[in-house]
């Protein structure tokens, strides 16, 4: 028998179910429950919470409910919210760890506004804001506050006592006042603030820093001042921050640094003073600051750097010295910097640089461009092992001596782009054991003498692009072993000699593009055994020389090729995969065996080549080809098998030819073509047959011909194309579309998708059209001139997901049958026609709708249902249509309050009428100016101006003979308390007045006096800054009891108690 406790055991292991794995706290389930907020996401520390475009009131209530969760929330955002006055009990039922204000205008938190968050909130962001004056009240009480950020504010000052006597300096580790107007900082005002690690006042309006300006930061490590107004700075000011590492203080106006400015902070390990008008460094700038690892100096007004300025900071990585004033590097300017990994004296004046101006240096990038160096000296660089780059670009330079590097100095990267070399044997090369990139660019070198290269065994890319080039040395490159990339396009080379290169077995790409060759020796590519990729392009060759049998891409277009001859082209083995030879001229010239044992070519251009038949017969021996160009030539007429035998082609491009005449079986032979591009020819007729073969064909692009039909009422010209599934149409000028058109058989799973016949000339859309389209997705049908659509042709289009009928003459879809949209469609576009009213009832039942696009039409009643489709969330678009301004469009007003970024689809919807608000944007207009009359608004009570508040009920109590109102908010707007008013009325004397918090949704009245008269009771609302907002006539409610909701459901309740008590009486009986 088993035992009481197993069986137990038991019993729960087999009730128990499955829990997923998830997050400790999750979003509430029912999301509503915190609107106008959304919980973005759950974690085992708290919920994420966002509120944006709404005010006080509606967030009190959210706010209030979420605390009834009982979970923490990890972080709150406040994002574009409507408060200008941030007060009262909001926060109070939370427990928040992060509170952020994005794009909300506050301009200010008063005191007490932080209970209930006081001991849970560490991070508090206030970004953007109208900020005027400093929360010190409401922050005195956030004892556990680590981070304060404020940024993008109005702050001028920031009070001596802003910290004094406030738990929130007790555990501050990070204090941002920035982007903003902040000019006085007193001393006094930080000095509580003894564990801040990061101070961030970049931004502000800062002009003088006084004497101990940060007296008790001890602990800062990281100071940010930039931005700033500040043109003064001396050992005072900073001496007290003894452990800042960090210091920001760019884009200020100091115009000297004074002695020992940085004395007493000797950790200083980052100090950025770029953007400042210093004119002037010595050796006695930077004494102390032994461990400074990066100096930005950039965009000063440097002129004279004196000698050891940088002696005394032997561990500095990073000198930026860019856009000075700087007229020469000095000698030993840069020494012994063992540890320098960036010196950067780029954009000077720089005209020479001196004997030992770098010494010492290792594995450092030497950046020198845009200067105007004509000179280095000898001995410039002494011991400077491994430059990893030094960059001379954009100088002056024609001729750097072979003394100016020591037997030690050469760089990994040596750029020299843009000065005067007419000759490489002007650069030295000799010591440059580790050169591995040489960029000789935009020079003026005419020549590659001999001797230019040593033995060099890891250089392996030179640029000699954009010179003068005109003679090579034979085999000058042979002594480069490592040689991967030669450039020497855009040159003047006329002739390559049979032993320029010689064997460079490494050599993968070399490119002679853009010069004036008009003769390659036979031989003298042959060995670069390792060449992969050549490029010739636009030069004057006339025929094809031989090349490695190695190559994978040949470029030879742009040249002066005529003809390919049949033999003794191609080498017998080769490895040739891309050749093009677009833009040459070589016409009809092309013969069977000009292209004879390319037996693994896959892609051939014959671009422009003034071809005016199919080569067919050069083409016949290409058995691995899949891409075939020969767009821009004149071919006039495609006979049977015009291309031969192709069976691997998979896309042929024949566009913008001047093809007329197109045969039966003009395809055949190309099993395996899956694009055709035949745009833009001269065709008008294309005969049943022609894409006879073509049972892989996917896309066919027909467009910007002359086509009228497709078909001879029995056959199709698609029929032979099973696999079809896009077809280009458009800019013929086909008028009607017949059964035979699109291809269709009820044997045959045809598998057309996309259709476009937009700009043709169809007036009508019949029947007919359904017969090969019931498969199609994206139908594109505009700009023809359709003015009827036959019944059930759009209803039977069921696969349908973009439909397009703009730019047609429409003017009525509303019949019954007519437009039926499939429920598959998501993009509906209607736009340009002379539509007056859609049928709305059967777009509304669209689930999957995203798009719709009634643009320059002429409906001008702007009908409510709009608004389902717009909170469906599909993108709605209405410009250009004459509409109506009346009290139709508030809903959409309402709705576009809601949103907090503006739809840029509504952004130039404008008003047709009533005359005041014509030619104004929707965005513009109120609702007070949207006027219907008395009859409307009671029909449609959704018609009615928005009021601030709306009744539930207003209750009456016999017992107590009180009155209890209760209300919710309906408007995003500025609202915080409510004000309510109860008179007699007709009256304009209150008899009793009271402001509720904006946390309350109801008010009890007491004791009012008996009188002839009826009362009148009002609830108004007040914004975050007290102000008493305008009402509307909806908040105003006469107190009458005879129509007290409470007692009518008072007297429905008792009458169900009575009847379920008899009914239990009468069972028991």
């Amino acid at each position: 028998m088993l035992s009481p406790l197993l069986l137990l055991s038991t019993v729960v292991s087999i009730m128990g179910g499955y829990v997923p794995p998830g997050p400790r706290f999750g979003c509430p389930k029912d999301a509503i429950y915190i609107y106008p907020c959304t919980c973005l996401r759950g974690s085992d520390r708290g919920l994420y919470i966002r509120c944006e475009n709404t005010n006080l009131a509606s967030l009190s209530v959210a706010f209030t409910n979420l605390g009834n969760e009982g979970m923490p929330i990890e972080e709150l955002v406040l994002y574009k919210c409507n408060i200008v006055r941030f007060y009262g009990p909001a926060l109070y039922p939370l427990d928040v760890r992060a509170l952020k204000f994005i794009d909300t205008p506050l301009r200010l938190i008063e005191e007490h506004s932080f209970l209930g968050v006081n001991r849970t909130l560490q991070e508090l962001y206030v970004i953007n804001s109208n900020l005027e004056k400093f929360p010190r009240e409401a922050l005195q009480i956030l004892g556990n506050l680590s981070l304060l950020s404020i940024t993008g504010h109005r702050i001028s000052a920031l009070l001596g006592n802003s910290f004094g006597e406030s738990a929130a300096a007790a555990k501050l580790e990070k204090l941002e006042i920035s982007n903003g107007t902040l000019s006085s900082l007193p001393v006094e005002a930080l000095m509580p603030l003894k564990k801040l690690k990061t101070l961030d006042l970049h931004g502000n309006k800062i002009k003088d820093l006084k004497r101990n300006q940060f007296k008790g930061l001890r602990d800062t490590e990281f100071l940010d001042i930039s931005h700033n107004l500040i043109d003064k700075l001396d050992p005072s000011h900073l001496a007290d921050l003894v452990k800042m590492g960090w210091c920001n203080i760019s884009h200020n106006a100091i115009a000297d640094l004074k002695r020992g400015t940085f004395a007493r902070n000797s950790v200083l390990k980052v100090l950025n003073l770029s953007h400042n008008k210093i004119r002037k460094l010595d050796s006695n700038t930077f004494r102390g600051m032994r461990f400074l690892r990066r100096l930005h100096l950039s965009d000063n007004q440097i002129d004279d750097v004196g000698r050891g300025t940088f002696g005394s900071v032997t561990r500095i990585g990073t000198v930026d010295l860019s856009r000075n004033f700087i007229k020469k590097i000095d000698f030993q300017m840069f020494n012994q910097l063992q540890f320098a990994e960036l010196i950067d004296v780029s954009e000077n004046f720089v005209t020479i640089v001196e004997k030992l101006a770098f010494k010492d240096i290792y594995l450092a990038k030497v950046n020198l461009s845009h200067n105007e160096i004509s000179k280095i000296e000898s001995g410039a660089f002494e011991n400077c092992a491994n430059i990893t780059l030094l960059d001379l670009s954009h100088n002056k330079l024609e001729n750097i001596s072979k003394y100016s590097f020591d037997s030690a100095s050469y760089a990994m990267e040596l750029q020299l782009s843009y000065n005067l070399f007419t000759s490489l044997n002007q650069i030295p090369m000799h010591n440059m054991t580790g050169l591995k990139i040489l960029n000789v660019s935009h020079n003026l070198i005419h020549s590659v003498p001999r001797q230019t290269f040593p033995k060099l065994y890891e250089l392996h890319t030179i640029d000699i692009s954009h010179n003068n080039l005109s003679e090579i040395h034979n085999a000058v490159f042979q002594t480069l072993f490592s040689l991967r990339f030669l450039n020497m396009s855009h040159n003047s080379l006329e002739k390559i000699k049979p032993s320029t290169f010689g064997p460079l077995p490494t050599l993968l790409e070399l490119d002679m593009s853009y010069n004036q060759l008009n003769d390659v020796a036979r031989g003298s590519l042959t060995r670069l055994a390792s060449c992969r990729s050549l490029t010739v392009k636009s030069n004057r060759l006339t025929k094809i020389f031989q090349l490695p049998i190695s190559l994978g891409h040949l470029d030879f277009s742009e040249n002066l090729l005529e003809e390919i001859p049949s033999t003794d082209v191609w080498p017998t083995m080769n490895a040739l995969l891309s050749l093009d030879l677009s833009r040459n001229q070589l016409g009809d010239n092309l013969q069977g065996g000009s292209f004879e044992n390319l037996l693994t070519l896959r892609i051939l251009n014959l671009q422009a080549n003034n071809i005016t038949k199919p080569p067919w017969q050069a083409l016949g021996g290409l058995s691995s080809l899949q891409y075939l160009y020969l767009q821009d030539n004149y071919l006039t007429k495609l006979e049977k098998a015009a291309f031969g035998r192709l069976p691997i082609v998979f896309e042929l491009n024949l566009a913008n030819n001047k093809i007329n005449d197109v045969t039966s079986r003009a395809f055949e032979g190309l099993l395996q073509l899956l694009t055709l591009n035949l745009t833009n020819n001269n065709i008008s007729y294309i005969p049943n047959g022609a894409f006879q073969g073509l049972v892989s064909l996917r896309t066919l692009d027909l467009s910007h011909n002359k086509l009228e039909k497709l078909d001879n009422k029995t056959h199709g010209l698609l029929d032979d194309c099973l696999s079809l599934e896009r077809l280009n149409l458009s800019h013929n000028e086909i008028s009607f579309i017949t059964r035979k058109t699109l291809p269709n058989d009820p044997w045959i799973p045809y598998r057309l998708k996309e259709v476009d016949l937009s700009y043709n000339t169809m007036p009508v859309v019949t029947f007919d059209f359904i017969a090969g389209a019931k498969k199609i997705q994206y139908l594109n049908l505009s700009h023809n001139n359709i003015d009827e659509i036959r019944r059930y042709v759009i209803g039977n289009l069921t696969a349908l997901q973009t439909l397009d009928l703009s730019y047609n003459d429409i003017s009525d879809i509303s019949d019954q049958d007519v437009f039926l949209p499939p429920l598959n469609l998501t993009n509906l576009h209607l736009s340009n026609n002379h539509l007056s009213h859609v049928p709305l009832d059967k777009i509304l039942s669209l689930p999957n709708l995203k798009v719709l696009n009634l643009e320059e039409n002429e409906i001008g009643v702007f009908d409510e249902r709009f608004m389902k489709i717009i909170q469906n969330g599909t993108v709605f678009k209405y410009s250009g249509n004459p509409m109506h301004c009346d009290c139709h469009v508030r809903p959409l007003k309402r709705w576009l309050k809601s949103q907090t970024q503006f739809p840029t689809e509504w952004s130039d919807v404008m008003c047709k009428s009533p005359n005041y608000l014509a030619n104004k944007f929707i965005s513009e207009v109120t609702e007070d100016l949207t006027n219907c009359g008395e009859r409307d608004i009671q029909e449609e009570p959704e018609l009615d101006i928005t009021p601030d508040v709306k009744y539930r009920s207003i209750d009456y109590d016999i017992d107590d003979k009180s009155w209890k109102a209760t209300w919710y908010v309906t408007s995003r707007e500025d609202i915080g308390d409510f004000y309510v008013v109860v008179r007699e009325s007709g009256s304009s004397k209150s008899m009793l007045e009271k402001d509720i918090v904006y946390s309350e949704r109801s008010f009890k009245i007491n004791d009012l006096k008996r009188s002839n008269t009826k009362y009148e009771l009002c609830v108004l609302a007040r914004d975050s800054e007290g102000n008493v907002k305008h009402y509307r006539n909806s908040q105003c409610q006469i107190l009458n009891q005879h129509s007290s909701s409470t007692d009518s459901l008072r007297a429905s309740l008792y009458f169900v108690i009575v009847a379920a008590s008899f009914c239990t009486l009468m069972r028991f009986r």
